[in-house]
């Protein structure tokens, strides 16, 4: 008989451990539902920093070849005849290296302009080109303008008319007096117009040039001067060609990113309907109850009315009764909060009818 109340007990002792180590496991062991959700944040984020990713690359990109280049340039140089003098150690002409240019001594500057066309690879040309010329002084007033001279040479030579410096100075004075404004700095414009319409063995091109220079006539610290300066200009240009190469690889890497995305995003709405319509719902309260079953018996209020000390409680144990009560004394049920408990009362004359509950269900 020991021997059997021995085993009994230690196989209800196992049963015990049994159920407790199924209980633990229980409580350790997430529910699918909650590991659905979580994996679909977590691809949510991964497939999220992927898109990122992805997108840093292009999926095209164009790259500009020159096909040919092409620059015109113009170049002036100048002889200015000057009176005797000591400045120059009595030079008669005076050219762009001989230092400042005094306007006292000149007599005349003759200029020329050389043009050309450079490319690559080599162009045929057809060029035309004009000139104007324009004395500044408060208005500009246009002294020469020449018709277009066209040509086929890359390399043109021309001489442009001269500058008489007496001359100007009288036209300029002239000017003065008739309009009556004055003016101690004054400059002549020289603007050629050079139209080039040019085919090589990678395309043709166009180019306008003016490679406009100012002669200027003004007061310095060394003196009278005049000043001729951009006696070279510059004007260049290309013929490219644009190739577009897509990367299709970076397309598929795209289209993968945009399916992990859709795939966890949908993942993530179904775990998260899941969980709405499978997590438990919560329990009502007694007083909860109490409330819904007797909404027209009951009447709510912040506080109970005050007691006097000669009123004497009635606690009820169960709410039928208090119920009951209500119905015969015609009064209804007043219900209040105090601390965590709900009270339930029913008041005739000097006597309170009460029952209590706890917010807990």
């Amino acid at each position: 008989m020991r021997r059997c109340a021995v085993l009994k007990q230690s196989i209800s002792v196992r049963k015990l451990v049994e159920t407790v180590s199924k209980v633990c496991a229980a409580l350790k062991r997430p529910e699918k539902k909650t590991i659905l959700f979580f994996a679909s944040a977590s691809l949510i984020i991964v497939s999220a920093i992927t898109l990122y990713l992805v997108h840093q690359t292009p999926t095209q990109e164009t790259a500009v070849n020159t096909l040919c280049t092409y620059s015109s340039v113009a170049i002036y140089d100048y002889l200015a005849t000057v009176e005797p003098n000591l400045v120059y150690n009595n030079k008669t002409t005076v050219g762009p290296n001989d230092g400042t240019l005094f306007a006292k001594v000149t007599k005349q500057i003759d200029m020329t302009l050389t043009y050309s066309l450079h490319s690559s690879p080599e162009a045929k040309a057809n060029i035309s080109y004009s000139f104007q010329q324009t004395l500044n002084l408060s208005s500009p007033y246009s002294l020469i303008t020449t018709s277009p001279t066209h040509t086929n040479q890359t390399q043109i030579q021309i001489e442009l008319p001269s500058i008489n410096t007496a001359e100007l100075e009288a036209l300029k004075k002239q000017i003065e007096t008739e309009t009556g404004a004055s003016s101690s700095a004054y400059a002549l414009e020289i603007k050629p117009t050079f139209t080039i319409e040019a085919i090589t063995s990678a395309g043709s091109f166009q180019q306008a040039f003016t490679p406009t220079i100012l002669v200027e006539f003004k007061y310095v610290d060394e003196g009278d001067v005049i000043t001729i300066q951009n006696l070279k200009q510059t004007k260049s240009g290309t013929i490219t060609e644009s190739t577009t190469t897509t990367h299709t690889d970076v397309l598929f890497q795209r289209y993968g990113a945009y399916a992990l995305t859709s795939i966890s995003v949908a993942g993530l709405c179904l775990s998260t309907y899941t969980h709405r319509k499978t997590r438990p719902k919560r329990k009502k309260t007694q007083a909860e109850k109490l409330l819904a079953e007797y909404k027209d018996l009951i009447v709510e209020t912040q506080e109970l009315p005050s007691t006097h000390q000669d009123v004497t409680i009635v606690k009820v144990e169960d709410f039928k009764e208090l119920a009951k009560t209500a119905e015969i004394l015609a009064r209804p049920v007043i219900h209040a909060m105090e601390g965590m408990q709900h009270i339930f009362c029913i008041i005739e004359n000097n006597t309170r009818y009460q029952y209590t509950t706890n917010t807990s269900p």
